[in-house]
């Protein structure tokens, strides 16, 4: 496995794992993002993209958001084989101060994230 820059071959690839139905659900946004919108915050973020290449194939992605959260997202054939856990050691290596937000129901990020020495911290909302 090995990180390779976010370079525009890529840029669809990051819009179809972060939209597929199975991965969709473990995101706190739940998006439609057109090939058209991906392109216009590609060229403005990509800089701050990954892609994880498994025998020269496209499997996953990590990114940051904001200032210093982490985003990562594996492809569901490739799910469960420490493609995520590959990807967050390699970044851990580079960002002093990385935070996650994790939803209860994503039991494979948390582990992931608790593997990896990341303190666990919840956070209660209200909305009316």
């Amino acid at each position: 496995m090995e990180l390779v820059d976010c370079i525009p071959e890529y840029w669809q690839f990051v819009r179809i794992i972060r939209t597929h139905p199975s991965n969709q659900k473990f995101f706190f946004t739940q998006v439609k993002i057109t090939p058209e919108q991906q392109i216009e915050f590609m060229k403005r973020e990509s800089h701050r993209y990954k892609i994880c290449l498994l025998d020269g194939l496209p499997v996953g992605y990590i990114g940051i958001i904001k200032e210093n959260e982490i985003t990562y997202c594996v492809h569901p054939n490739h799910q469960g084989k420490g493609i995520g856990t590959f990807m967050v050691s390699e970044f851990i290596k580079t960002y002093d101060t990385l935070t996650a937000l994790v939803i209860p129901e994503n039991i494979g990020s948390s582990r992931v994230f608790e593997k990896l020495g990341f303190q666990k911290q919840i956070f209660y909302s209200k909305t009316k």
